[in-house]
């Protein structure tokens, strides 16, 4: 038997999409209730996780959670466009957020997208969204090659490990006439999380843990999957973001950040001068560069020699900084500066 609670909780579910903005009044003047009553109702349907509330004092929304969770596919071709899939499908999702998740999620949505349709070479496209807890969920597939191929033969690298390091240094594109490079770059780090599934590799940026790492995986799964996370109350901007990437009065994307531990193959020790070319490769784009060494134990001096004196002296504009060295491998720079 239905108590009194459960109607009214069904209620709300049941009317809750003509009424995100005005169930509170619909409901109190329906059953003749308090809007306490019915807070105190949405609360409980709140923490069972059956909605979710956006916004705050009078811009307040409730919605069903369900009504974020979508599937959909796109077959490949000419008539075929990220902002139209954009606009038709998912922009009245994002709208529920608040206008910095909206700028971050259309913009990473729109540059993923488009690099599946442009440069995948596939012939269909699933995008799939799911809100879990205060977190939505993008995924975006293809049937193509594996991105991390596609940059291998145009860039003509041995490892397909070495284009998963150079996709993350950004402007890194194979339709250089079209496409600046910047969308890969810019999305992982404006999402929680991003994750890429694609030749046999997972390549992930947890922005919480400020942690990047490269996995081998076994599958046969073909193509490439884009998976970006983010929460609702994230406090990041698009425009801050894409500001940190500016160099002194440069408006344009001129500084990088290169993390070091992903040149290396294995646990191999970073040694040597082809190693270090790894890293300075495609460099020259950027005005300004800071090497992360994280998780790098110890270099040789062969790799610091190239990285700090050699490169350095054949493109005397560019400015190298570093950061997070363990003493030793400090030890090493300063005494190839010195």
């Amino acid at each position: 038997m239905n108590t009194k609670a459960d109607r009214i909780r069904q209620y709300i579910l049941h009317n809750l999409p003509q009424h995100p903005e005005d169930i509170v009044a619909v409901t109190a003047q329906h059953f003749s209730v308090t809007r306490t009553t019915v807070h105190r109702h949405l609360t409980h349907l709140l923490n069972q996780g059956d909605i979710f509330k956006s916004g705050i004092t009078r811009n307040i929304r409730y919605r069903l959670q369900s009504s974020l969770d979508r599937q959909i596919r796109y077959k490949i071709g000419d008539s075929i466009s990220e902002f139209t899939i954009f606009q038709t499908d998912f922009s009245d999702l994002f709208q529920q957020f608040p206008e910095n998740v909206y700028d971050l999620c259309s913009y990473g949505f729109t540059a993923i997208l488009n690099n599946a349709i442009k440069h995948a070479h596939g012939s269909q496209i699933m995008v799939k969204t799911a809100f879990q807890q205060d977190d939505l969920i993008i995924s975006i597939t293809d049937n193509g090659q594996g991105v991390f191929q596609t940059i291998a033969d145009y860039c003509e690298f041995d490892h397909l490990r070495e284009a998963a390091l150079q996709l993350s240094k950004g402007k890194v594109t194979t339709d250089p006439g079209n496409h600046q490079g910047e969308g890969i770059f810019f999305t992982s780090r404006a999402f929680d999380r991003f994750e890429i599934y694609a030749n046999h590799l997972h390549y992930i940026r947890d922005k919480h843990n400020n942690d990047w790492s490269l996995e081998t995986l076994e599958t046969n799964m073909l193509g490439t999957t884009v998976q970006m996370q983010i929460s609702r109350n994230t406090t990041a901007s698009l425009i801050d973001l894409l500001k940190q990437y500016q160099y002194q009065d440069d408006a344009a994307f001129s500084r990088t950040e290169v993390l070091v531990k992903m040149s290396q193959w294995g646990n191999e020790p970073l040694i040597s001068r082809e190693q270090a070319k790894r890293v300075t490769f495609g460099l020259e784009q950027f005005r300004h560069i800071v090497l992360d060494f994280t998780d790098v134990r110890l270099v040789g001096q062969g790799f610091v020699d190239e990285v700090f004196r050699v490169y350095p002296q054949s493109h005397p504009d560019i400015v190298i900084d570093y950061v997070h060295a363990n003493p030793d491998v400090s030890f090493m720079i300063k005494r190839s500066l010195g």
